[in-house]
């Protein structure tokens, strides 16, 4: 009679860890999890196995799984794929409740290889344990403590949760991170998703209170029991949005999934329309995924699903530029009611453009302020439901005077007043968004995204309003 399956809760906050095929040479994946585990504050017991040597990392070793006289709760297997069969067979025999399995050679290889790990699988399921991988990096998981990731990167902190199939990927999104200042609650690399699979992930991060927006690298979907998770969390009242990286739009893409996780992918081209209205947000390329996610984590979704945006920028080709990316990721640029533009008309130079695109002319050389006072005309109008301001901000303390920084700074703070009073989504693109400026620190603070490419920008915006969409049909 098989046991009920663990649940991920269980697996991934464990009293204790032991990784099998801890290696004492720094370049392998069992020395590098082993040393991120015990260097993370990890509150239970941890357990090294390698029966070659007596001593790694200045820690006692057991010689095999079955030489620890205590329950261990979650395993990361990270020996020769040929030692992974007697690895399983060790957990099964020690009741573990997780295996992590980090070696490759699975599902991705070939239907021989997905029929060994189909049966690995089985076996563990007969007894509760569940299995994240084959064929991935590791977890991390901030709330527990817990980091066996098999490759050291920088971690930085924030309310995002990301799951991926791709190891180099999630590395990929966590470098971006590290560079924009908003992180991560959670990594959960699950390689070839062989048990645990990306709709059980979301059902996991959706009760973390650290969580507020779930991201995730996937190959393969099912659409139905995405719906079905997502319209769970708004039953239960933990809705958070949802985006993903699909890949597979491609017959290359297919391909290539087959090779790398054992994916059976559906071809799924760029203007596939099966997750619109699902809760969950696809975005096309793999720039988009984190600051989509940073908006969706950040800002308040669009009123009702509304896509019309009034773009404020400081320069004509900032606000052209803009208008035409606005329009390709599906938003609207419409033109100002009267009311609205003569309200902005007195806030700028006579030579000034207010139906919209607004091109200040110059409002802001004056006085930076003037994006804050513009973006609340703009916020104020019931037919706009967000706005998008571009250009030049934070520069203009280099550009033009040092005392328009501290009016930089204030306006930052304001434009963060502004979305909680109005709770319409506010985004920023500048030139300046790499650089270590305070008033864009400040914007950070006030949870106001901002952006180099106005393309992701508009994107960011268009995801807002595909998740106001989803919660408005409810």
């Amino acid at each position: 009679m098989s046991l009920a399956p663990y649940t991920l809760e269980e697996v991934l906050h464990p009293r204790s860890v032991a990784i099998v095929g801890t290696s004492r040479t720094p370049r392998k994946w069992g020395h590098v999890a082993a040393k991120q585990l015990l260097a993370g504050n990890f509150p239970g017991a941890t357990y090294l196995v390698n029966p070659s040597f007596p001593e790694i990392l200045g820690h006692a070793t057991y010689p095999s799984l079955s030489a620890i006289a205590a329950p261990v709760d979650l395993v990361v297997i990270a020996t020769s794929f040929d030692h992974v069969p007697r690895a399983i067979d060790d957990c099964i025999a020690h009741g573990v409740k997780g295996i992590v399995i980090i070696t490759a050679g699975f599902g991705e290889t070939g239907p021989a290889g997905r029929a060994l790990e189909e049966q690995m699988v089985a076996r563990c399921r007969e007894h509760g344990i569940r299995v994240i991988g084959s064929n991935c990096m590791g977890l991390y998981v901030r709330h527990a403590h817990l980091n066996t990731l098999g490759m050291a990167f920088p971690l930085p902190a924030g309310p995002i949760g990301l799951v991926s199939q791709s190891g180099n990927l999630g590395m990929y999104f966590f470098a971006q991170a590290h560079l924009d200042g908003l992180g991560f609650t959670t990594f959960l690399s699950v390689g070839n998703a062989a048990d645990v699979t990306f709709p059980e992930c979301i059902q996991y991060l959706a009760d973390d209170p650290e969580t507020h927006v779930i991201a995730g690298y996937v190959e393969a979907i099912q659409e139905d029991a995405l719906r079905h998770v997502t319209h769970d969390m708004l039953k239960r009242g933990s809705y958070k949005p949802v985006i993903i990286l699909l890949s597979g739009a491609t017959e290359v893409g297919v391909r290539a999934a087959l090779a790398h996780t054992g994916t059976l992918a559906t071809l799924r081209p760029d203007n596939d329309a099966s997750l619109l209205g699902s809760g969950v947000v696809r975005v096309l390329r793999s720039d988009e995924l984190l600051p989509v996610a940073q908006a969706l984590a950040m800002q308040p979704p669009t009123p009702g699903g509304g896509r019309r945006v009034a773009i404020i920028g400081d320069g004509g080709g900032s606000v052209v530029a803009t208008g035409d990316a606005a329009v390709r990721a599906g938003l609207t640029v419409p033109v100002l009611c009267t009311e609205t533009q003569q309200r902005l008309s007195a806030l700028m130079p006579a030579r000034a453009t207010a139906a919209n695109p607004i091109d200040v002319a110059g409002a802001a050389d004056e006085d930076p302020m003037a994006f804050a006072h513009l973006a609340e005309v703009c916020l104020q109008d019931h037919e706009v439901d967000g706005v998008i301001i571009t250009g030049l901000f934070g520069g203009y303390r280099w550009l033009l005077s040092e005392e328009l920084g501290s009016r930089e700074e204030a306006a930052a703070h304001e434009l963060g007043n502004l979305v909680r009073r109005y709770q319409k989504p506010l985004l920023l693109q500048t030139i300046y968004a790499r650089h270590n400026i305070p008033a864009l620190h400040i914007l950070r603070e006030e949870s106001i995204p901002y952006y180099e490419s106005v393309e992701i920008t508009c994107r960011a915006l268009a995801a807002l309003a595909e998740i106001g969409q989803f919660l408005a049909s409810w």
